[in-house]
């Protein structure tokens, strides 16, 4: 079956999101770092830390899936992500589905926002809340999504070790028969220095999946290379644990700092 297009223009909305963001050249400071764990980029984990201020980034993780029932997802999420204001981070991101396996939210447009209250100290962990809604632009979805992410970053020795935890509430804005209205997923993660340009990243996480009495759990293993101060590459590979939990999963990831109007 032919895979259904995004609705016209959705992805020119990431092009265009850039040219409204500030003109100047960012700072010194404003530039792709290795350190910052993104979504999917190639893990799930994500720390407590926003982008450098006044960061401009483009991001994208393709990656491919082989779903518990034999069948492959490939998904393509390009994201613009901007760092406006101190401890805040933006995202704009609209991801597309492919494959044979189900490509419901192909096409959505997802808005979403981070704000960090806190750098570590010698007690607490840095702390941050994130937000993001799904708005059904695409294929198959009605209502809005809305997921709700408590992140939780702790340094465990003096060379960059450091533990990271992901608390997500999600809720359905109009869930279809046999489908869950709420459901909740965490992540437990590490990261680690390999060298002075590469990270390795690893995660377990487990999810309430869409559909109701499904639940899946995924262990993860990446690595993040710093190639200059404005790109950083990135690849992982999952294993699903549980028969309801897939098969297996490769994720690549680019990440591109904007130091100029267009690209």
């Amino acid at each position: 079956m032919r895979a259904p297009r995004p609705r016209g223009g959705v992805l020119r909305l990431v092009w265009a999101a850039a040219a409204v963001s500030p003109a100047a050249t960012p700072p010194a400071a404003a530039q792709t770092d290795h350190y910052n764990l993104e979504e999917g980029l190639p893990t799930q984990i994500e720390d407590a830390y926003p982008t450098a201020y006044r960061n401009r980034e483009l991001q994208i993780g393709p990656q491919y899936e082989r779903t518990d029932t034999g069948e492959d997802r490939f998904l393509l999420n390009p994201r613009l992500e901007l760092g406006p204001l101190r401890n805040t981070q933006l995202g704009i991101t609209v991801p597309v589905l492919l494959g044979s396996a189900d490509q419901t939210g192909s096409g959505d447009i997802q808005v979403d926002a981070l704000y960090n209250f806190n750098v570590e100290g010698l007690t607490w962990p840095a702390f941050s809340l994130a937000a993001r809604a799904d708005f059904p632009t695409g294929t198959g979805r009605r209502g809005v999504d809305t997921e709700l992410k408590v992140l939780l970053t702790r340094s465990i020795s003096n060379r960059l070790d450091r533990l990271h935890l992901n608390l997500v509430y999600l809720r359905a804005g109009d869930p279809g028969p046999g489908e869950r209205r709420d459901r909740y997923a965490a992540v437990l993660g590490y990261s680690g220095r390999l060298g002075p340009d590469m990270i390795l990243v690893a995660d377990l996480l487990r999810e309430q999946e869409r559909e109701a009495g499904i639940e899946s759990n995924i262990l993860e293993l990446g690595v993040r290379r710093q190639i200059t101060p404005l790109l950083v590459l990135s690849l992982g590979v999952g294993a699903g644990i549980g028969d309801e939990s897939p098969d297996f999963r490769v994720t690549a990831g680019v990440q591109r700092t904007l130091t100029f109007l267009g690209f």
